[in-house]
């Protein structure tokens, strides 16, 4: 049992180290996050008109609304098609 809780057991001043250490990884990260956020807003770029009728299917190799999207066609095939 010791050999158990001596393998497992960290201080408190390293316990603090590792909570301390995590928490400005946590603040770092969420700064990066806040500022790519307000970049991508600033780079909207507006929807092409080919793509804004509906129905349209934009030139291969274009996003529809600017952005990673996939588009999935969930209309049903007829049956002669198969």
């Amino acid at each position: 049992m010791i050999q158990w809780f001596e393998e497992r057991y960290i201080s408190r001043e390293e316990h603090q180290r590792i909570v301390d250490y995590y928490r400005k990884l946590v603040a770092q990260l969420y700064g990066t996050v806040r500022d790519l956020r307000t970049a991508g807003e600033m780079q909207k770029a507006p929807i092409p008109a080919a793509a804004k009728e509906p129905g349209d299917i934009p030139p291969a190799g274009q996003d529809p609304a600017g952005l990673n999207v996939i588009t999935v066609d969930f209309r049903r095939k007829s049956a002669h098609r198969r």
